[in-house]
């Protein structure tokens, strides 16, 4: 990790790099296959542009920058954002030694926090999570009191992520307050490069699964990842639900196929799937991706098997982002469900006449591609149980 020759190494791959991106760019993305080195280099670059571009917002490294309202303007810098709670997050920085974390007791609402590494695996969860937590580079042996969660990485840079739920507007002065009390203690640093995956190889430690899947990949820029990101969202469609995504390396629940880990982006920093089960629903039940220009209703049950709690989210498809000016979600607080134990929702450019009990309007944008994901925070089944409840087109 920390003695790799990065300008030599980049000079020597940057042709090569792009004589593959012109092959790509020839063909059409049902056409062509990226190699299993693409689809690291695409996670890599995007988490990479991510946290570089989430230190800059929060002015610097190990410093915490909170979400004080939903992103529901469009423009989030994180794809397809959950609405179901405000997010706390930072880029830890290791460079300078550990990294310490306290966090306050908060119950009567979600909250958690999680830990993604640069290759994109989530590698610690905590519901609920109070007390003492220390961040230290993977190799670090510091025998730490045992009041404190010591939390390892296999490279400089993990990124923090905090959930804090939101039930309407009027919660947000406790939320605001929750997230107050969370301390983060570092030396504050920049997160500075010119190549994302030269960076990535220099400061974290690939796993022995993934080793030298990066070292040919330096010629991989932004033109590159705009295609592969187009090719992996035509493959999301095909794609039931986040099983496999987000789990850590070692999880016997993940998957390591890097085609399934790279769709995962589309859901970018999503929870393990037996932590939350995220169903992405980007075709209707002719096959056709979803779109403004036709009408589409799915019907659910209000009481899906989880303990925590469940959402329906909408998203542009153009911008994997939010509809600025409409509401973008229904769950189970701002939704009653009707005589039979559902709720029925309509996605629609125009708002039916009459809504009996039980039945909502989503608005999409006419003649516009769009999609929705179906959110089942800590469900009580099996993937394959949790799988029905997002089959809307069941005969």
């Amino acid at each position: 990790m920390r003695t790799i020759k990065i300008q030599s190494r980049l000079a020597a791959t940057i042709f090569s790099g792009l004589l593959a991106f012109n092959v790509f760019a020839a063909d059409t993305p049902t056409a062509f296959e990226p190699s299993v080195d693409q689809l690291h280099a695409y996670k890599a670059y995007h988490h990479a542009e991510y946290l570089k571009e989430t230190a800059k917002q929060a002015g610097g490294t190990n410093k915490l920058l909170h979400t004080r309202q939903l992103p529901t303007e469009g423009a989030d810098a994180v794809v397809t954002p959950s609405l179901d709670h405000l997010y706390s997050k930072a880029v830890i920085d290791l460079t300078n030694g550990p990294v310490y974390l306290e966090m306050p007791k908060v119950e009567g609402c979600y909250f958690s926090m999680e830990v993604h590494d640069q290759e994109h695996y989530a590698t610690y969860y905590k519901l609920r999570p109070s007390g003492k937590f220390v961040f230290v580079d993977h190799t670090d042996k510091t025998k730490f009191p045992a009041d404190v969660t010591v939390i390892k990485d296999q490279g400089y840079y993990p990124h923090l992520f905090i959930r804090t739920q939101l039930f309407n507007a009027s919660d947000l002065p406790k939320v605001h307050a929750i997230q107050d009390k969370i301390k983060l203690m570092g030396i504050v640093g920049t997160v500075a490069y010119k190549n994302p995956i030269a960076w990535t190889l220099a400061t974290h430690d690939m796993y022995s699964q993934n080793a030298h899947v990066l070292d040919d990949q330096l010629g991989y820029n932004a033109e590159i990842h705009a295609k592969m990101f187009k090719y992996i969202a035509d493959y999301s469609v095909t794609v039931k639900n986040s099983a496999g995504m987000f789990e850590a390396i070692d999880d016997p629940a993940g998957s390591n196929d890097p085609k399934i880990r790279a769709a995962g982006i589309i859901g970018h920093l999503g929870l393990p799937l037996k932590i939350a089960g995220y169903g992405a629903s980007f075709v209707d039940c002719d096959g056709k991706p979803l779109n403004g220009s036709k009408d589409f209703t799915i019907t659910k049950n209000y009481k899906p098997e989880v303990s925590e709690f469940w959402s329906v989210t909408r998203y542009s498809g153009l911008t994997r982002n939010t509809i600025a000016g409409h509401n973008d979600i229904f769950n189970a607080y701002n939704t009653k469900p009707d005589a039979n134990g559902n709720i029925t929702i309509t996605f629609s450019p125009n708002k039916p006449k009459a809504l009996p009990v039980g039945h909502y309007w989503m608005y999409v944008n006419a003649g516009a591609p769009y999609y929705f994901v179906s959110r089942y925070y800590h469900p009580t089944v099996d993937a394959g149980t949790l799988a029905k409840h997002n089959d809307y087109c069941k005969k």
